[in-house]
């Protein structure tokens, strides 16, 4: 088997790879990637891509080219760099006025008629052909067959138990897990499974497999590192796509916040802080076992090697440069929830604008060339003092 791409190798630590959630933000870990394989990251190979969300999507087209690295990259590109928003949702008049007219509806008269018919803000059906048409799902289960790749694991909500499932595409000798309110089940990764998981709350409808009713994987995912620990990583690369620490600009913060800053806020916490805190745990139970006897030996812990990566700069400067290119009836909603200010974190979500997500891949691949020395120092070997 060639040096190169993903593939299992032998004498090495198994490494994983974690992808967050965040809509048109998922651009991001595109550059990043590319950055990774300039700097020889991806040679040495990911044994196991774990992601939520657009993650999700992100880690579905990358075990479709598991063993080659750089077509793996440039596809990922390509669907980012080419991505409009009509591929994702429907923006014409009829679909956004409809919907519209239902949260109406439901909101001034749903104590009357007791009923409800609205189930998002916007209608994802173009996306599904969009996966479908950009992701070879059958090479998936080839490579993992062929041992190029271990596992691919990709979480979702049940939005009726607010438990969180793991669908997991692995080789049979592959152990599952149960950890609290979380389930394993091990499946072909296909479209579905992609669309449950990018199934943002509220903004984007439910997807309904065998009679149960998924959404976005970020909401009930604490831990995202756990799914890539679980499966026996020791060595774990987690992008995110928010910068560390908030970015409130000139709001004003005399008055009351919108509802799309509180909108905006809650999908922050939900789909984007998690994976940040999970790392910090990682740090603090590294920290833990080295000051175990013997540095952990047979304790229920042991020390796991994390790269973070997350961006440099805030995305809300990008946005507002390229509010503009969304569909004109979508920015009209939008401005009956706040301001064009207010809803910029809303707008993050979902501009699937190629010129603006073109710019997040270079920011990408910008923040990691600034960070090659620490990146290539991970990529050498174990980190452990």
């Amino acid at each position: 088997m060639a040096e190169s791409g993903f593939a299992a190798k032998a004498g090495r630590p198994r490494t994983a790879l974690v992808l967050s959630g965040g809509g048109a933000r998922g651009a991001y870990q595109a550059g990043v990637l590319r950055g990774l394989l300039e700097a020889g990251l991806l040679q040495q190979g990911f044994d196991l891509l774990v992601g939520s969300s657009a993650g999700a999507i992100n880690a579905a087209l990358l075990a479709a080219y598991a063993p080659e690295p750089e077509t793996a990259v440039t596809r990922l590109e390509e669907l980012w760099s080419n991505i409009q928003p009509q591929r994702v949702f429907r923006t014409d008049l009829r679909s956004l006025g409809g919907i519209g007219i239902r949260w109406v509806r439901d909101l001034s008269f749903g104590g009357i008629l007791r009923r409800t018919g609205a189930k998002s803000l916007l209608d994802t059906a173009p996306l599904r052909d969009f996966l479908s048409d950009a992701i070879p799902f059958e090479r998936i289960d080839e490579h993992i067959e062929s041992g190029a790749l271990r596992a691919l694991a990709i979480p979702a909500t049940d939005l009726y138990s607010s438990d969180g499932v793991v669908f997991l595409d692995a080789r049979p000798d592959v152990p599952l897990w149960q950890r609290g309110r979380w389930s394993v089940e091990r499946v072909r990764i296909g479209v579905d499974h992609l669309m449950c998981s990018s199934a943002i709350p509220i903004l984007f409808p439910s997807i309904e497999i065998d009679g149960r009713h998924f959404g976005d994987g970020s909401v009930r995912n604490t831990a995202p590192l756990s799914p890539a620990i679980n499966l026996g990583a020791e060595r774990i690369v987690a992008i995110g796509v928010r910068q560390p620490g908030s970015d409130t600009g000139s709001m004003t913060r005399s008055k009351p916040p919108s509802i799309a800053q509180v909108a905006g806020a809650l999908l922050d916490a939900v789909m984007l802080d998690a994976i940040g805190v999970d790392v910090e745990h990682s740090e603090r139970v590294n920290s833990s076992v080295m000051k175990m006897p013997g540095g952990g030996g047979d304790q229920p812990f042991r020390w796991i090697d994390v790269l973070w990566l997350s961006p440099t700069r805030p995305f809300s400067e990008i946005v507002a440069e390229f509010a503009h290119r969304i569909p004109p009836i979508v920015r009209y909603l939008m401005r009956g929830l706040g301001t064009d200010e207010e809803t910029t974190e809303l707008a993050s979500y979902l501009l699937f604008d190629h010129e603006f997500c073109s710019r997040l891949v270079e920011l990408g691949r910008s923040d990691v060339a600034n960070r090659r020395d620490e990146i290539l120092a991970f990529a050498s070997g174990p980190n452990r003092p």
